[in-house]
């Protein structure tokens, strides 16, 4: 009995020892190389909850929660749907901080889908006409100042596309398609877009929100 006891014992002492021989070569050779703990490191970042690879794709269902103001946002405009929403990540799960109605571009001057980032906001813009509405391009007053300005109390513009997300003076078109690409909201519902958006927060607009991919690099870091 003491025989088999001190061979097991001795079969472990070997395979502990072998083991710590492999460990030590691996992580030679992966030093010497310089990349072992940055590859680690890097597999994990992308992977942090609730991304993978740095992507987090849209099922049909969000939970709502309370706006943070210092938690990163997304604004996602869904054209099939007429719906904005302020998607916020909070923690390690992405929630829905605010669903609103919207008016986008009619069949004849659609609102193009894409990847945007606000590049400036403003209470009360002035509104400069298409020359399809105005050759002269006349500038129109604020809204405050005349109702005939169709871009309302606010505007959010965007970095290209001459888009923006914006106000109105027609509230019965919300939930149509009627605008001449820009995505129209009722003035209650942009004033409350319009303080939980900063600039540079990322914009996409998308034909429907179920399979839709936020990277993990359009949630911006807010500074406080």
């Amino acid at each position: 009995m003491a025989k088999f006891a001190f061979g097991c014992l001795a079969l472990l002492a070997g395979l502990t020892l072998a083991c710590t021989t492999i460990e030590a070569r691996i992580s030679s050779e992966s030093f010497k190389h310089g990349h072992h703990v940055h590859s680690v490191k890097s597999k994990e970042t992308a992977n942090l909850p609730p991304f993978t690879n740095n992507h987090y794709v849209l099922t049909g269902t969000i939970a709502m929660n309370g706006y943070h103001s210092t938690a990163p946002i997304v604004v996602l405009v869904d054209k099939g749907s007429h719906f904005t929403y302020v998607l916020q990540l909070q923690g390690s799960r992405i929630v829905r901080a605010l669903t609103i109605s919207n008016a986008i571009g009619s069949s004849d001057k659609p609102t193009p889908p894409g990847r945007y980032s606000v590049v400036r906001k403003a209470k009360f813009p002035i509104w400069v006409p298409p020359k399809s509405i105005d050759k002269k391009q006349k500038p129109v007053e604020p809204y405050n100042q005349t109702h005939k300005n169709p871009l309302g109390v606010a505007a959010l513009f965007l970095n290209k596309d001459a888009l923006a997300l914006h106000g109105t003076n027609d509230a019965d078109s919300i939930r149509t398609s009627s605008s001449h690409g820009c995505i129209r909201h009722s003035n209650a519902d942009i004033s409350r877009l319009f303080g939980m958006v900063d600039k540079g927060d990322t914009v996409l607009i998308v034909s429907k929100f179920r399979g839709t991919v936020l990277n993990k690099s359009d949630f911006k870091t807010r500074h406080q």
